[in-house]
């Protein structure tokens, strides 16, 4: 059986959801040892969601508050070298498998590959669209690219979750082993037992959900403006959840409720259970699992017509609207509060989730990689 490290360094919710679920899903296929080497920031923990490993299976890290040792974890991560190798001598590691973007580890990562052979799962290949809040910001985003692209070349493996960049990164490192490997779904225990019910949303019942963080490939701006300006639509809300910046002009449209912080696992099954519809109106995607969470609480969706969207649905479970089109999201999202027969749709996610996130099928994929080469 062979023994992997799996380093996670960013505790983004989402990234802690699906780096959790890839853990979980590695241990419940029985043919992989895992171990786990985590950084937690200090709003987000991997630990509530890490109970059931042993405790010398997983070490917590936490990055420092002081902001000048913060910088200095960001440039050059000696905690994670340091714990990587005590870990892959006391357990006798076959592989280490780097899950959450981790482009903090750029600097050392040439030093992890002498330890052992390194996977690493690209997110994405191609950079998202982005609105930048500062030069700070522009900087930042320009290191994480630099991190991302320097260790996809040197990775030993190359991992993604979605079966559009597989072919691409094929591609652009046809010299690389690549592998593929099923998104999996991003409903945690927490999640999926919440009971809490945003405050924000006391006595409304009625509402369009879009759910993320605010950015700009996401294409929020195209779904703000197709709803305010439908007037078929005066019964409903337009709910924006997520933490962000807010990129594009808004006007104050009571109809309009934004929740601009960070949402509690235990909030999110009231969050899409409550909703008429969720709107994933992306310009761009490469591998992502909000439809996962729309599917298993049977939420009605409407998604842009992107590659990827198109991977991970069919015309059952789902609205399709053309990309960036206003006018066909606003005749869309009429189409499907209005006139959609969503008892059919909530059935075939129900289908389509039972078929394609069943825990089976994840954690034979997940632990398939590790026997290929």
């Amino acid at each position: 059986m062979k023994a992997i490290l799996y380093i996670c360094t960013e505790a983004a919710p989402g990234l802690v959801a699906y780096a959790t679920g890839i853990l979980l899903s590695a241990a419940a296929s029985g043919k992989v040892a895992v171990y786990a080497l985590t950084v937690d920031d200090e709003k987000v923990s991997y630990r509530p969601y890490l109970k059931a490993f042993p405790p010398d299976h997983i070490h917590f890290l936490r990055m420092p508050e002081k902001k000048t040792c913060k910088i200095v974890q960001k440039l050059y991560k000696t905690t994670v070298l340091r714990e990587a190798k005590k870990m892959c001598a006391a357990h006798h590691i076959d592989f280490i498998h780097l899950l959450t973007v981790d482009y903090t580890c750029a600097t050392i990562f040439r030093r992890l590959k002498k330890i052992r052979p390194v996977y690493y799962t690209v997110h994405d290949v191609t950079p998202h669209e982005k609105a930048y809040t500062g030069m700070k910001d522009y900087f930042f985003s320009t290191y994480i690219k630099w991190g991302v692209k320097r260790m996809m070349q040197q990775a030993d493996y190359v991992v993604t979750n979605s079966k559009s960049q597989y072919q691409h990164l094929k591609a652009i490192v046809p010299y690389k082993n690549i592998c593929f490997q099923l998104f999996p779904p991003l409903i945690t225990a927490t999640i999926l037992t919440g009971d809490q019910t945003c405050p924000e949303l006391q006595g409304i019942d009625r509402y369009v959900l879009f759910f993320g963080n605010i950015d700009k490939y996401k294409g929020i701006e195209y779904l703000h403006e197709a709803f305010i300006n439908n007037r078929q639509l005066l019964d409903y809300r337009l709910v924006i959840a997520g933490k962000g910046p807010v990129y594009f002009p808004h006007t104050g449209d009571p109809r309009v409720v934004f929740i601009n912080r960070h949402i509690a696992d235990e909030e999110i099954k009231s969050l899409y259970t409550r909703a008429s519809c969720v709107v994933y109106p992306y310009i761009s995607a490469t591998q992502s699992g909000v439809l996962t969470i729309a599917y298993k609480f049977n939420t009605p969706a409407l998604v842009s017509d992107i590659p990827f969207f198109r991977e991970v649905s069919d015309e059952k479970t789902c609205l399709f609207f053309r990309r960036a089109d206003i006018a066909d999201l606003s005749d869309k999202l009429e189409t499907l509060l209005l006139h959609t027969d969503t008892a059919a749709m909530k059935a075939a996610q129900k289908k389509y989730f039972e078929n394609n996130y069943a825990e089976k099928a994840v954690s034979a994929s997940v632990s398939s990689i590790y026997h290929t080469f």
